[in-house]
Order: structure tokens, then C-alpha cells, then sequence
């Protein structure tokens, strides 16, 4: 048996390149991608209009990377080292598709690269993809390459790395796919790249993409779009600064929250604190001498986020708090270079140490700032925030240097020279002495200041909320919290407590449940009130020429022209005046005076008002006030709602008096026993209807029990069932209540309105 080997057909390439990578954008990134995980701390891409550049300051590739890696197809050797040899980086670049990248983008490609093995020569190396043809082998495809003595520099003047350059490229390129670009490499680059440098050594953190496209609008605005987004996504901004801090030993820490942060917070708000510094917590022991400022100048800006739900620009939720993790923290740059030692895998500012021990207040914040809750767990956890703090060790030596200069033998409260901030010689962080724990703690006060600020308006919206729910939800708050405690009560104590509180919330509820029936009162009187005054606004107009027409009837009746017109004037002026009596029941409404309560109002010069309103409406109906005495007043109380009371009970009665034979309304008014007043409304009309023992539900809304005959229907007023239920509503408000009474001999029913009387 003979045996034989399976061959590739060179074409294979460009297939598995078009199948796997597919879109231009992918297969840059894949580009950007293998340069993160070659340690690279600055990759640059410049796009022409035929050639794409990219290059990197990273390990670069030796020759035998070259042969061992760059040459195979679906190299393993990621899968088997998954982080990167110097700064321990996840690898991120997908298993030999750097090379289907390139063939991709571009016919043409050449590779340069000087590892960090041998950084006096580098890798030369020449790909023409249009070589490639069906029906030869894979094997054949030539990649001209040689190593070269000259050096090369890369990104940064740094000595190694890579430099692929594409020629002839397969597609064009816009904005919309330099912004896809930027979203699938935006969780890979720095935070803080646009303003800040970075140490020499770098660390994982530390990845920057420039992009140079001159001859795309607004690429590099596109290429960033997503970390913007991300930066404009904080939802509070804690910002400090000390000027002059060992002359005015003070500094300023601002707080922003933006709206419904914390939820519920109805508009922005900012807070604004000046720090006596040091701002130390009570007790610290310190070196000698430690107590005055040690720090002359700083500046820092920490953002807070949400990782919740929804995120601005579509930026998923997962891949923010990835982001969050990777990067967050509160981080150092000295002039502007980023220490690494302050990162998101230190816990220098001991955030997660105290939501560890669950402290409830800071030991940093003064007395005036106290909120009665724990504050502290509201602290931001690393993984929440991305902040910088700005300081230059050059400055504070120099400025130490003039202390110790102003140092006399009585000037004792002045940092001796060696306190201030100061590198260690491993270039990776700050010396920890007096002047770094006063950074420190200026920088944790920021925090728990924003802490405390939050918990402060989580309150007051709470508060707000509470104000407006219903008494009931309050009692059954206070009935949860006081089975929590119940085994710190003594069970006598707590079963009598408990007891008057279920009894409260039963009687909150019974009230909740009548209000909630007089709300619904609520919108057929708006819409009614409204038609009203728009009714009264037409009455006046229709009176008016009712007015002007009985005029003209007059005057040509005076005239002897048409006498007989003369009845006909009469009648119509007559209407008029009737007319005129019955706006009157509109007047409350319209008249401001009217409808505030200023003063008691005379009972009987409301009811002799609205009677004369109401004479024209209800002629066959003979009204009675003689028996209400002059003296006596309504409580406290406008015009309108009076106005409103009565026209209610006097409808009702009227109705009640279709049917009956006669028709007389009664009114009555005096005072009793222990001050109490009253006013008792009787009509001659059918009666309840039910039993005066069960007259109580007649007041509640929509309750009908009145019959009226079919001929009588017309001429009935309201009959919705709401009259009662508003005369309660409008008693109940001014202190007044409104009942069913036994009627006197010859009245059908009688309704009384009492009240505690006052002084006039």
C-alpha cells in the first residue's frame, strides 16, 4: 500500500480571507489587535488613498517568529501562551488571521520588524497576493524576505517593532468604517490617551491608537466616537484641586451629579467644599512636623458610572464593565507621564478595604457634613470609576526648597523640605511619606465627600417621594420596621405598639379609599366648571342683546307706531332680568375675591343671593330664609365653596320635588350646646328613599336612589349622583359636618350642615 500527502490550493488564501474576515474594518483591527499583543504601547495607522500603514513600538518579530509564526496559517502558539511575554496582557488576536488580513486589504504587502532580541537588524519582508492562482500549491506562493543590518525606529522613537505597510488597496474607505473600526478596538486603548504621556517602561494599560486619514472628514472624530461616548456616560464628576498649598494650606473639591442620579433627582446638581488641608483623619500619627501642608500643587478629576442597563451610544453593558475593569481606578501621572504602579489592580486609596469592614461614615469628612445614614456604602468600588490625579515632583521639590528657605526657628508650621512628593528610584510610584498620605487622603476625601452628597439627595428624594404616598404605605413601613425589631421589645411593648399601628393603617386605608372616590369627583367637575364659564360667557353676550332688542320694542312702542309691541317689550325685559338672576350662579366662579377665604360669611346673605339666582329656574317653589338668623356665619370659608354647598342641596331638593304636589324650601339656622352651629335645609319633596339610619351611603359617590316620572325628567337638574358627595367634600374641608336629620311636621327630608362656631 503506498501512502501520499493532501496539497493546499494557493487560492485557499484569499477564500478563507473573504469568508473569515470579511469586512475591511475586522481585518484592520486584527491588525491594531496583534500589536496590543505584541506589548506595543503606541500603534499608528495612517490611510492614504492607496495605502494603509500601520505600525507599533512593540517586541517586534525575530526571524525565527518570522518562520515559526507569521508563515504558518492557524498558528496555536496564542492559545498555548495566553498573555503576553512582557506586560501580561490577555491575548486578543484570532489564531493566524493577521495574515488573512492583510491579503484582505491590500494586493501588496511589506513587513518590517526589529525585535527586541537583536534591535541592530531587522526583518525585511515582500508579499505579492496577486501571485496567488488556482491550481498551484499553497507551498509555492512566494514571500520574499531578508534580514537587514540598518535600524528602524517606530512609533514613539522606539527602537523595535512593526511596520506593515498595504499597497493597492481591494476596498475604499469612509468614516462609517473607520467609526466600526474604532468601536471593535475602543475596549483595548488607554482612558486617559488624549492628554497624558506615559512612562517609558509602560504597562498593560497603557495602548494608544493615533489614526492619521487626511483624506477622510472626520475620521479621527469617528475613530472615537465610542470612547467619547463612554466619557460623556458618567453619571458624577468629582474634581479638586490645591494651588499654592503650602501657602494657603487649603483646596476645593466640586461634586456634579448629573439628572435622576441618584434616581429620582428631578435636575443636575453640584456640590462645592473648601478642605482645610491637611485633610487627614483625626489621630493618624504622622513623622515630625507632618501636620503642616506638604503638598503645593495637584489636580484631579474622577469620573463615577453606572454599568447598568441601557448605555449612550449603544456601547453594551458587558463590555463596559470589561472596560471598567481593566482601567478603572483613580490613577498618578507625574508631568504627565502615568506611574503604573497606581492602577486598577492597587487599592492605594483604600476603597475596597473599607467596603470591606462595611464603615457607615468617614473619619475625613467635618462635623457639618454628617448625613444620618451610612454614606459610606455608597462609596464607588474601583471598578465604577476612571480618575486621574495630576502632580509634578519637580515643582514640589522646588517648592519644599523655598520653605525650608522661609524656615526660621518660630516658623514651625512649616513641611520640612524632605516631605514633599517624591519618586522612588524604581520610577513606578511615589515615596510613601507625609506628603504622599496628604495627597492621598485630599483624593479619598473627594470620594467619601461624593458619597456623602449622594446619600444626602437619596434621602431627600426619598423624603419627596414620602411626602406624596399614601399614609398607609408609611404605617406599613413603620409595622415592617417594627417586626424587625421585634426581639429588642419587650412583647408587652411591642404587641400594643404593633396593635396601634395595624389599627392606624386600617383607618389610613378606609380614608385613602373615600378620597380616592371623591378624585374620580374630580374630572366631570373640571369639565363641568369649564363649560360653565364658558356658558356664562355666552349668557353675557345673548343678555346683552336681549337687553338691546327689549330697548328697540319700547321705543317703537313709545312711538305709537306699533303699539302692541308694548306686552312684547315687557316680556322680554322681564326674561332679561330673569336671565340676568340666573348668571348670578355663575358669579362665584369668576370672581377672584370670590373664590379665596378671607372671611365667615353670613349665612343668610348666601342663601338670599343664590334664592334670587334660582327663582327664575324653580318658579313653582316657594323659599324660606326668615328663620335664619342674621348673626349667624358659615366657618371660615370663600364665597365659591359656600355658593357650591348650597346649590348642590338645593338642586337635590328640587329634584326631589318634581313629583310632589307641593313645593316649599325651607331654610333654618341656630346655635346649640357647647358652641355648635347649624343650618338645616327641609323640602316637601318624596323622601329619601331609604331608611335615615342608612342615609349615610346616599353621600357617597354615584349613589341614585331618586325616582323621577318620565314627564318630569326633563326639567331635572344634574342627577348624576354627585351633589351629595360634593356637599361633604366641601363641609369636611372647612371643618363642617353634613348629615341626614329627622325632617319637621310637614317636610319630607332635611338635611343639616353643623359646625364648632367662633368668635366673629
Amino acid at each position: 500500500m503506498q501512502s501520499t500527502t493532501f496539497t493546499v490550493d494557493a487560492a485557499l488564501l484569499r477564500e478563507l480571507g473573504d469568508r473569515l474576515i470579511g469586512r475591511s474594518y475586522i481585518a484592520l483591527a486584527e491588525l491594531v489587535k496583534n500589536a496590543y499583543d505584541a506589548d506595543a504601547i503606541d500603534c499608528r495607522i495612517e490611510l492614504d488613498d492607496d495605502q494603509i500603514v500601520v505600525s507599533d513600538n512593540g517586541h517586534g518579530m525575530s526571524e525565527q517568529d518570522f518562520h515559526r509564526h507569521w508563515l504558518r496559517i492557524g498558528t496555536t502558539h496564542k492559545t498555548a501562551a495566553p498573555a503576553s511575554p512582557r506586560l501580561g496582557r490577555a491575548m486578543t488576536g484570532s489564531k493566524g488571521l493577521g495574515r488573512l488580513s492583510v491579503q484582505f486589504l491590500a494586493d501588496e504587502m511589506t513587513l518590517e520588524s526589529t525585535s527586541v532580541e537583536d534591535a541592530s537588524r531587522h526583518l525585511y519582508a515582500f508579499v505579492d497576493w496577486t501571485n496567488i492562482h488556482h491550481g498551484s500549491d499553497l507551498d509555492t506562493v512566494a514571500v520574499l524576505w531578508e534580514t537587514r543590518s540598518d535600524s528602524l525606529l517606530y512609533p514613539d522613537d522606539r527602537q523595535t517593532g512593526t511596520r506593515i505597510v498595504l499597497s493597492k488597496l481591494r476596498s475604499e474607505w469612509n468614516a462609517t468604517e473607520i467609526e466600526r473600526l474604532g468601536q471593535d478596538v475602543w475596549m483595548l486603548q488607554s482612558p486617559f490617551r488624549r492628554s497624558h504621556r506615559r512612562s517609558d517602561a509602560g504597562t498593560a494599560q497603557d495602548f494608544y491608537v493615533h489614526l492619521d486619514a487626511p483624506g477622510i472628514g472626520g475620521a479621527r472624530v469617528a475613530f472615537d466616537k465610542f470612547q467619547d461616548a463612554l466619557f460623556e456616560n458618567w453619571k458624577a464628576r468629582i474634581t479638586g484641586a490645591i494651588e499654592d498649598g503650602r501657602v494657603t494650606a487649603t483646596s476645593t473639591v466640586t461634586v456634579e451629579f448629573k439628572e435622576d442620579y441618584p434616581k429620582g433627582v428631578e435636575a443636575a446638581t453640584s456640590f462645592r467644599e473648601t478642605v482645610a488641608l491637611p485633610a487627614a483623619a483625626p489621630g493618624r500619627t504622622r513623622p515630625t512636623g507632618s501636620d503642616s501642608t506638604a503638598v503645593d500643587r495637584a489636580r484631579f478629576e474622577i469620573l463615577v458610572f453606572k454599568p447598568e442597563r441601557r448605555q449612550p451610544a449603544g456601547i453594551p453593558v458587558a463590555e463596559m464593565r470589561n472596560y471598567l475593569r481593566n482601567f478603572g481606578n483613580v490613577s498618578v501621572y507625574d508631568a504627565g507621564f502615568r506611574l503604573p504602579y497606581y492602577g486598577p489592580d492597587q487599592d492605594w486609596l483604600r476603597i475596597a478595604v473599607d467596603q470591606g469592614r462595611r464603615l457607615g461614615t468617614s473619619a475625613l469628612l467635618p462635623s457639618h457634613l454628617r448625613v444620618d445614614a451610612p454614606y459610606l456604602l455608597d462609596l464607588p468600588a474601583p471598578g465604577r470609576i476612571l480618575g486621574i490625579v495630576e502632580i509634578d515632583t519637580n515643582h514640589e521639590r522646588a517648592a519644599a526648597a523655598q520653605t525650608e528657605a522661609r524656615r526660621t526657628a518660630n516658623e514651625q508650621a512649616e513641611a520640612a523640605p524632605g516631605q514633599c512628593l517624591q519618586i522612588q528610584p524604581g520610577r513606578d510610584r511615589l515615596a510613601d511619606n507625609a506628603a504622599f498620605e496628604q495627597l492621598r487622603d485630599l483624593v479619598r476625601f473627594s470620594l467619601d465627600f461624593y458619597a456623602n452628597r449622594f446619600k444626602l439627595l437619596s434621602l431627600q428624594t426619598s423624603e419627596r417621594r414620602r411626602a406624596k404616598e399614601p399614609p398607609s404605605r408609611t404605617f406599613n413601613r413603620a409595622i415592617a420596621a417594627i417586626d424587625r425589631n421585634e426581639a429588642e421589645i419587650p412583647r408587652p411593648v411591642f404587641n400594643e405598639i404593633r396593635r396601634e399601628v395595624v389599627t392606624a393603617t386600617k383607618a389610613a386605608e378606609r380614608e385613602e379609599r373615600h378620597l380616592d372616590q371623591r378624585a374620580v369627583l374630580l374630572a366631570p367637575l373640571a369639565t363641568a366648571g369649564m363649560t360653565a364659564l364658558a356658558l356664562n360667557h355666552e349668557l353675557a353676550r345673548e343678555l346683552l342683546l336681549l337687553e338691546q332688542v327689549s330697548d328697540r320694542l319700547r321705543a317703537i312702542a313709545a312711538s305709537g307706531k306699533v303699539p302692541q309691541v308694548a306686552p312684547l317689550a315687557h316680556e322680554l325685559a322681564t326674561g332679561a332680568e330673569r336671565f340676568a338672576a340666573l348668571r348670578q350662579l355663575f358669579d362665584p366662579l369668576l370672581v377672584a375675591e370670590d373664590r379665596a377665604a378671607t372671611d365667615r360669611l353670613r349665612v343668610r346673605a348666601v342663601l338670599r343671593q343664590l334664592v334670587r339666582g334660582f327663582a327664575p329656574l324653580m318658579a313653582r317653589v316657594d323659599f324660606g330664609t326668615r328663620d335664619v338668623p342674621d348673626e349667624l356665619r358659615f366657618p371660615l370659608g370663600s364665597f365659591a365653596e359656600w355658593s357650591a354647598m348650597i346649590q348642590n342641596l338645593v338642586t337635590n331638593a328640587w329634584n326631589a320635588m318634581l313629583d310632589s304636589p307641593r313645593a316649599e324650601l325651607l331654610f333654618e339656622g341656630g346655635s346649640g350646646k357647647r358652641g355648635l352651629e347649624w343650618l338645616r335645609v327641609s323640602d316637601t319633596g318624596v323622601g329619601l328613599g331609604v331608611p335615615l339610619g342608612e342615609s349615610e351611603t346616599l353621600f357617597e359617590p354615584f349613589e341614585r336612589h331618586l325616582r323621577i316620572s318620565s314627564e318630569n325628567r326633563s326639567i331635572a337638574m344634574g342627577g348624576q349622583g354627585l351633589g351629595l358627595a360634593i356637599v361633604r367634600m366641601i363641609a369636611h374641608r372647612r371643618g363642617a359636618q353634613v348629615a341626614f336629620a329627622n325632617p319637621r311636621p310637614g317636610f319630607a327630608t332635611t338635611v343639616e350642615v353643623s359646625w364648632r362656631g367662633a368668635p366673629q
